[in-house]
């Protein structure tokens, strides 16, 4: 398993799939969750963190252009949507996670803050790190899922921009300035 773009494509399609299921699946059967498994085994055969490291800043990438996207839409900017997130999260009596926090740290000029807030994390709790990849990936599915029901953008075509966004990332080692999905903002 190579730590490269494809990992974090095959996260987000596991997600977007799970998404579309009806019935809840058991987390052990969650596609999504498998990924993320897979790419801890493999890291763990090596002794290092390269591929879940790259699958949880390749996927906040992704979501936090989705957010942006998003946010614009509404005319609000991503402060605002991600407070809205956050608001509703703990409506339904959902825990905090860093999420919001992360998603936050992609979007500024320091790219530094979003390895610093991941190195904290994985240092912590490895395991809230997996759950937070999971929980990137099921957040980027459901904002695919409100671009394509708002008709801003169908589903294939906002995964094919994810794919460049993913690749631009992976080859400068750091979030892009201006995503393929929206300006960040």
């Amino acid at each position: 398993m190579t730590a490269d773009h494809t990992l974090v494509l095959e996260l987000l399609h596991a997600s977007h799939a799970a998404a579309q299921r009806e019935a809840p699946v058991h987390r052990d059967d969650d596609p999504a969750c498998q990924v993320v498994l897979r790419a801890a085994k493999a890291d763990a055969d090596d002794g290092g963190m390269e591929r879940l490291t790259l699958l949880a800043l390749g996927t906040a990438v992704c979501a936090s252009d989705l957010t942006a996207v998003l946010a614009e839409h509404k005319n609000i900017t991503t402060q605002q949507l991600i407070d809205e997130l956050v608001a509703a999260r703990r409506n339904q009596g959902a825990e905090d996670t860093a999420m919001p926090d992360l998603l936050l740290a992609m979007r500024t000029d320091d790219p530094g803050q979003a390895a610093e807030l991941l190195g904290n994390l994985i240092a912590g709790d490895h395991d809230a790190f997996l759950d937070l990849i999971v929980e990137l990936g099921d957040y980027a599915a459901t904002c695919v899922s409100l671009l394509a029901a708002l008709e801003i953008s169908p589903v294939e075509e906002t995964l094919a921009q994810l794919e460049e966004t993913v690749q631009q990332f992976i080859t400068s080692k750091r979030p892009p300035r201006t995503g393929t999905t929206g300006q960040r903002q």
